[in-house]
């Protein structure tokens, strides 16, 4: 696994976090239905992941050190330290709901709005975290200081969890989304046309064969292609839509692949009066389950005559 810096630390606690608030929510919309097993482990792990390990990241190693650094103290660590507040009230008053909806069967009828309202709070918490405050805190840092917060965050999370928390926290919250009914989707709003159009209009050319090698898709379907593709290829293995001397190279990066060897393969060759770059992802579920293969086609002729800088339309 790529190493983590102390930014993804911050930034993939604030991924999971995202992910139990929206379980939350959909628990809350449920109202007197509310699965309370589930609404109980989520508010467990967002006080002891979200609050006791991350907020605890932030408000004994993050903000001291930036404040060290000479970040303005008035700025915006002081409203992200009032938010942090703000969050453990609501996380204490909605379990405290929970627990009399247990002994008395009543779910209290301000259990729905104050979800609604700590997540509101939360999800811009992250915002403002993500987008403003830790952009800002990178010109205060240089890369020692970036590796002593990394070592702070893991000595935390080792303190709390006894291993890397993120990892066994990832789970939970992968097995509570199962419970749930999965994970958000967010294609499922954008309509059929918009997905393909959106695809079409990327500068590449993309291809997917499924876990059998069989080809599902290519996009482009009705324009100009650096390499010609038409619908006959569909339903067809990748193998007998490659010129016979480069099958053996398409078997070994698609076995090495399915073997959890290889997650990725790139090639360039010079073709006309273009220079291709070629790539080979592998798609996996999140249990690293072999998926299938995406290969993206460019010429990137254009971009290796790029220089200096571009900041304005």
């Amino acid at each position: 696994m790529e190493s983590q810096t102390y930014l993804d630390h911050l930034i993939n606690d604030h991924s999971l976090i995202e992910r139990a608030l929206i379980m939350l929510e959909k628990q809350a919309n449920k109202r007197e239905d509310i699965y309370i097993s589930l609404a109980f482990t989520l508010i467990d792990f967002l006080e002891v992941y979200g609050d006791s390990c991350h907020n605890r990241k932030e408000e004994e190693k993050y903000f001291p050190y930036l404040l060290k650094k000479g970040f303005p103290p008035m700025g915006p660590i002081r409203v992200m330290l009032e938010e942090h507040d703000g969050e453990r009230k609501y996380l204490a008053e909605l379990k405290q709901m929970l627990i009399e909806k247990e002994q008395t069967g009543i779910l209290n009828e301000n259990f729905h709005n104050l979800v609604i309202d700590y997540v509101n709070l939360t999800k811009n918490h992250i915002w403002k975290e993500n987008d403003i405050l830790y952009p800002m805190g990178k010109k205060f840092l240089n890369q020692q200081d970036g590796e002593y917060l990394q070592k702070e965050f893991e000595e935390i999370s080792f303190e709390i969890y006894k291993d890397n928390g993120y990892q066994r926290n990832l789970r939970l919250i992968s097995t509570l989304e199962k419970q749930a009914g999965g994970r958000v989707n967010m294609l499922e709003v954008l309509p059929y046309e918009v997905i393909q159009n959106m695809l079409d209009a990327l500068p590449v050319e993309l291809s997917f064969v499924d876990e059998n090698d069989i080809v599902r898709y290519y996009s482009k379907q009705d324009e100009k292609k650096i390499f010609t593709r038409s619908l006959s290829v569909i339903g067809r293995t990748v193998q007998q839509c490659h010129p016979q001397k480069s099958v053996h190279l398409v078997n070994q990066i698609l076995s090495e692949m399915k073997d959890n060897q290889r997650d990725n393969a790139e090639f360039w060759i010079n073709f006309g009066d273009k220079f291709i770059y070629i790539s080979y992802f592998a798609v996996r579920d999140k249990l690293g389950k072999y998926q299938g293969c995406i290969e993206m086609v460019q010429d990137i002729k254009p971009y290796r005559e790029l220089q200096g800088e571009k900041r304005l339309i």
